[in-house]
């Protein structure tokens, strides 16, 4: 009698335990360190609740559209989304239109180059945020380069991502490792790895919600659409 006891006591216990392990699982913050590509190209918390990401070439401006509209509400996307809604946000540059668009521009490179460079100053958002900014007010706002039927943008150098660079303060090492192309294996590889994921640009995967596209015309309001949808209930 007195063993049968025991050994339902034994089993409640495990029981308990067992419970209580699932709560603790499901209550402690996960840690997305291992699906980051790279810490310096986000922003939030490792242990956000939800892990947005998006994959975006500056070379396209469907994706600049997105990211401008973040960029001119960059206060409000942090108080109420990063934050509020404890978001850790990633951005994956590529050079995906540099190998799969029929226009093959070749600043693709060269823009992803320079945000990889300064982010190995611990400056991406400011120099990301800066190129889109400068390629609206520089061309896009002027109907260049903004949709696959509008012309081209055509005439950027090399130099123009180093200008933004030096615009913001960035230090010697950016202008050489721009220069020296160091970040073209890591750009490349990344890109390559993007395209294990995605068709098109610009794609994103906030949460459990994946979609692709953006329209130029849009703004913040769909923007926050977007950022809406990932949210977990």
């Amino acid at each position: 009698m007195k063993n049968k006891v025991l050994s339902t006591i034994v089993l409640v216990v495990v029981i308990l335990l067992v419970g209580a392990l699932i709560v603790f699982n499901m209550s402690r913050p996960e840690d997305h360190t291992d699906k980051v590509w790279n810490e310096g190209a986000t922003m939030g918390k490792m242990n956000a609740k939800n892990y947005y990401i998006m994959y975006a070439d500056l070379a396209c401006p469907y994706c600049d559209a997105f990211s401008r509209a973040i960029a001119e509400h960059e206060e409000e996307f942090k108080r109420d989304y990063i934050e509020g809604k404890d978001i850790l946000f990633e951005v994956r540059v590529t050079e995906f239109l540099k190998l799969y668009s029929e226009r093959k521009p070749n600043w693709s490179e060269w823009s992803a180059e320079a945000v990889y460079c300064a982010r190995n100053e611990g400056k991406f958002w400011e120099y990301y945020h800066g190129a889109v900014l400068a390629l609206w007010e520089d061309y896009q706002s002027k109907g260049v380069g903004v949709s696959k039927t509008s012309p081209a943008i055509s005439n950027i150098t090399a130099d123009y991502w180093l200008e933004i660079g030096h615009k913001l303060g960035l230090s010697s090492e950016f202008d050489s490792c721009y220069n020296e192309h160091k970040m073209l294996d890591e750009v490349r590889a990344n890109t390559m790895k993007a395209a294990k994921y995605i068709d098109g640009l610009p794609y994103f995967k906030f949460g459990s919600f994946t979609t692709g596209g953006f329209d130029t015309n849009w703004g913040w309001d769909y923007a926050k659409q977007y950022l809406d949808a990932g949210l977990k209930k």
